[in-house]
């Protein structure tokens, strides 16, 4: 059975405002301040887990997901 879930977040961040996870694709939506948002592809859930609890979104973005992992304009 495929989990068809997609996870909506609203965070706290000057960098980012929502943030959505769909599990079933390991696709990561980031809509940042700017109004641009983007795809980011095959990302784990546990990456997913780690912004939702990380006291600085940004800081975390920056780290663990930028350069990690493919992305496109959505």
């Amino acid at each position: 059975m495929t989990n068809n879930l997609t996870e909506y977040l609203t965070v706290n961040s000057s960098m980012i405002k929502d943030v959505w996870y769909k599990q079933e694709t390991k696709s990561l939506v980031l809509a940042y301040s700017s109004g641009d948002s983007y795809n980011y592809k095959d990302v784990p859930r546990d990456v997913f887990e780690g912004l939702r609890y990380a006291e600085s979104k940004g800081s975390f973005i920056h780290s663990h997901i930028l350069t990690k992992f493919e992305f496109c304009k959505w």
